[in-house]
């Protein structure tokens, strides 16, 4: 087993409270309650790990209009930072902090 895993493991904390979720959807995997802190963890991470927990959550609610607009907006809103990025490298329509942030979010 290469250090490497073990490393990137280490590194990725999962807070305590989406550890009780996880839990809680064990037990029952419809828990509304749980799904919300999923949720709310989801939106705040970057689109390539939120996306596991979104697929997660239209495979449990596949006719949820709801929980398919949370996963579109998620994935549409990266799109758009892309666009923004790749529109201001030829002018600088966008102020370099907030290209350094919209680089950040989209990796």
């Amino acid at each position: 087993m290469s250090g490497d895993g073990a490393t990137e493991q280490a590194a990725e904390y999962v807070p305590e409270k989406v550890k009780k979720a996880e839990k809680k959807l064990e037990e029952n995997p419809y828990d509304l309650d749980a799904w919300s802190i999923l949720i709310r963890e989801a939106q705040n991470q970057p689109i390539d790990k939120a996306r596991k927990t979104y697929e997660r959550l239209v495979a449990q609610f596949p006719s949820s209009g709801r929980f398919w607009k949370l996963y579109i907006e998620a994935e549409v809103t990266i799109l758009f930072y892309f666009f923004l990025i790749s529109a201001s490298d030829g002018n600088c329509s966008i102020h370099c902090s907030d290209r350094k942030q919209i680089r950040n979010i989209a990796n």
